[in-house]
């Protein structure tokens, strides 16, 4: 059996992980070697697809790319009439919005579910519903209705999916290039030591996605970050937990083994701790397992706006102390902010631009700015739903970050040309901010030198104000 697994995501820095994990799973346990993954980063996926013909289809999406994956379906369906199942964690969080173009959504984690699926296809030649009822974690359509078996349980222990084999994925993700808030180049890799978090920030639906925290054992870490030096060359691995540094103990233990197993010194970590969790004794243990890059979900300078968002678990402080004490320690101090929340005012964007300040003088590193996205299965879509600015059937392509044209701003009180000021200062700011980091600059023109041309020739003026800022730094700095 053939079976053609699609991401639709374009971003190189994120391979398709989930979609590596699924098939490495299925080989392992159902012995099904026919698995292909179509990645539109690198490849034209409609043709490529109608090559490889598939007798099953999967696409993953989250919820910008939902659209995408409809009309992904469709151009699919009129070419070849096989089975196409959408999984990820926008049809996760919102079941009813299952387009007629899917036979089947998967809810959750996908590994158990397709396995089920694809030996339902071997023995019966097809999906008939009468035993797709028995199968937990789908939803499908069934005489004009909708039918969703449920979740099913989480799979338990982690350590039971094999270590993805990276061969899924294409060989380019393995290139060296820069190492995201550091100035040097690496052989680079993502990975999960963990599903879930204990936290519920009412904007983050992966932690909802995953439910209930569950942690590769350390001796499964070490395994896996042997196989990606060895096999893969890496030099600098992205660990994409939500949490990593939740479990010290375990921490611990992993920089133990990599003692023991000669893996301490030849790489390198990029990872998110949480800032109220940050003290001397995690940063010293970060240090020992050889993270240098920490990257932090500070969110909002305004102490209302950081109670709301992070459920009164982090204060203004707790993120100061983290920058303070990240740099203390010689990490690249990375971190993003949303601007947008329900109930946030200009006021409260103003704190976050001091904040920016605070960052800056205590040389952080990086920063990220995004417009708050309302994803369902969140408190902020149903928000956002109340307040008419979504649904279950609306424009997807709406619901990304960076959609500063037409922010779907969450609050009435909020005047959008005043909203989009303070966003354009919040950009100059970190621009600025990045532009006086060593060496950055001359990054950017080693790695995108049109860019930088294009920058200046469309705005001179601000091209000329920000030379000359930098300039004054690097005066003061001696």
């Amino acid at each position: 059996m053939k079976l053609a697994l699609i991401s639709l995501i374009r971003d190189d820095f994120a391979p398709p992980l989930g979609l590596a994990s699924i098939a490495t799973y299925l080989r392992e346990y159902g012995g099904f070697d026919g698995t292909r993954i179509f990645d539109a980063n690198y490849e034209d996926i409609l043709g490529e697809v109608e090559n490889y013909r598939p007798d099953v289809v999967g696409i993953s999406a989250m919820s910008h790319y939902y659209t995408e994956a409809i009309n992904t379906a469709r151009r699919i369906k009129e070419d070849r009439d096989v089975p196409i199942f959408i999984g990820g964690i926008h049809i996760s969080s919102l079941p009813s919005s299952l387009s007629p173009y899917f036979d089947l959504g998967v809810l959750g984690e996908g590994e158990e579910t397709l396995l089920e699926l694809l030996r339902l296809y071997e023995m019966k030649e097809g999906l008939p519903t009468e035993f797709l009822r028995t199968i937990n974690g789908i939803v499908y359509r069934e005489n004009g209705g909708q039918v969703n078996t449920g979740f099913r349980e989480r799979i338990k222990p982690l350590d039971k999916i094999p270590l993805i084999d990276r061969d899924f994925l294409n060989r380019k993700y393995f290139r060296k290039r820069w190492v995201a808030g550091e100035m040097r180049k690496a052989v680079g890799a993502t990975m999960l030591t963990s599903r879930g978090c204990p936290y519920r920030c009412v904007f983050c639906n992966t932690s909802r996605f995953w439910q209930k925290l569950r942690f590769n054992s350390p001796k499964r870490v070490c395994e896996e970050v042997k196989y990606l030096m060895e096999d893969y060359g890496v030099e600098h691995i992205q660990i994409w937990d939500d949490l990593f540094t939740i479990n010290r103990r375990r921490l611990g233990e992993i920089s133990k083994l990599f003692k023991q197993e000669g893996i301490s010194g030849r790489v390198t970590f990029h990872c998110h701790p949480r800032a109220n969790l940050m003290d001397d004794e995690t940063c010293r243990l970060l240090k020992e397992l050889g993270v240098t890059t920490i990257n932090f979900g500070f969110e909002s300078g305004s102490e209302r706006m950081l109670h709301y968002l992070k459920g009164g678990s982090v204060t203004v402080e707790d993120n100061k102390r983290a920058v303070i004490l990240g740099k203390k320690y010689g990490f690249s101090v990375v971190g993003s902010l949303i601007f947008g929340s329900p109930g946030e005012r200009i006021d409260d964007m103003r704190k976050t631009l001091v904040f920016i300040d605070f960052f800056d003088k205590n040389r952080g590193d990086n920063l990220w700015h995004f417009v708050m996205t309302p994803f369902p299965g969140t408190p902020i879509w149903e928000i956002a739903k109340e307040r008419g600015k979504v649904s279950d059937d609306m424009d997807w392509d709406l619901l990304r970050h960076q959609n500063i044209d037409k922010p779907l701003l969450l609050d009435p009180g909020v005047d959008l040309e005043e909203f989009k000021r303070i966003f354009n200062d919040v950009e100059e700011k970190i621009y600025r901010l990045r532009a006086s980091r060593k060496g950055w600059i001359m990054r950017k023109i080693l790695k995108d030198p049109l860019r930088l041309v294009k920058r200046v020739k469309q705005d001179p003026t601000k091209a000329v104000k920000t030379l000359l800022y930098l300039l004054r730094r690097l005066k003061r700095a001696g």
